[in-house]
């Protein structure tokens, strides 16, 4: 009977241990293909602090292809990009060029490059972290990207 409690008690620990850890494991196993939405900002100094952004992300194991579209009143961007998944449940991505883009007199928009973690919240999955940007002429006041994972309605 002892050893019966013994392994008992075992795998009551080990099925706890699973639990509790098995989001931090699935985070690397995350596909994050689909719409992301949220902001995108920019700090002091650039054309406006917020901006919608949106990304529509395909992976295929660790690379990963898409678009971005970042809008402010009635102008935007589409811009084509490449990125991957790294260790740690990070998206790191670069845009490559813009592909449609409605601006502004004397502005240019800026090509960007960020580094997104991957975080489970409650029932949310977002992507959120830092990007740094060019122009043909000078590097782009840098910022922050906040988005969450569109569910599709049926």
């Amino acid at each position: 009977m002892i050893a019966l409690r013994q392994k008992t008690d075992y795998m009551k620990t080990s099925y706890l241990f699973l639990f509790l850890f098995l989001p931090f494991f699935m985070a690397g196993q995350t596909n994050i293909s689909g719409t992301w939405k949220g902001i995108i900002t920019q700090n002091e100094g650039g054309y406006r602090s917020n901006y919608d952004m949106e990304l529509v992300l395909k992976q295929d194991g660790n690379k990963v292809t898409g678009r971005s579209t970042v809008r402010v009143d009635d102008i935007y961007a589409i811009m084509d990009l490449e990125g991957e998944i790294i260790s740690d449940g990070y998206f790191r991505f670069q845009e490559r060029q813009i592909i449609e883009a409605k601006t502004a007199e004397s502005l240019e928009w800026c090509i960007k490059r960020g580094q997104l973690l991957l975080k489970f919240e409650e029932d949310e999955v977002k992507l959120e972290g830092f990007w740094q940007g060019m122009t043909s002429f000078s590097a782009c006041i840098p910022g922050k990207i906040f988005l969450k994972r569109s569910v599709s309605r049926a």
